[in-house]
């Protein structure tokens, strides 16, 4: 019985070092991509900077915030 015990904490062991070691998958990133925020001129709301509308070097959420504010 003790030996069975030891077998199988053994193979438990083996098995947790094993998948420690293993490598990430390929299509899994090991961290989460940071976007930097910016606030829309017009009406204050946070989107991403690439999906924002640049203008004279102002951000806004929409081309339709961008032409009004260019009035």
């Amino acid at each position: 019985m003790k030996l069975l015990f030891l077998v199988v904490s053994i193979l438990l062991i083996w098995w947790a070092l094993r998948l420690l070691r293993r490598p990430p998958l390929p299509g899994r990133k090991s961290e989460p991509r940071v976007e930097n925020m910016v606030a829309c001129h017009k009406c204050g709301l946070h989107i991403p900077e690439n999906e924002a509308v640049s203008r004279n070097g102002r951000f806004y959420c929409s081309e339709t915030h961008a032409r009004e504010e260019e009035r």
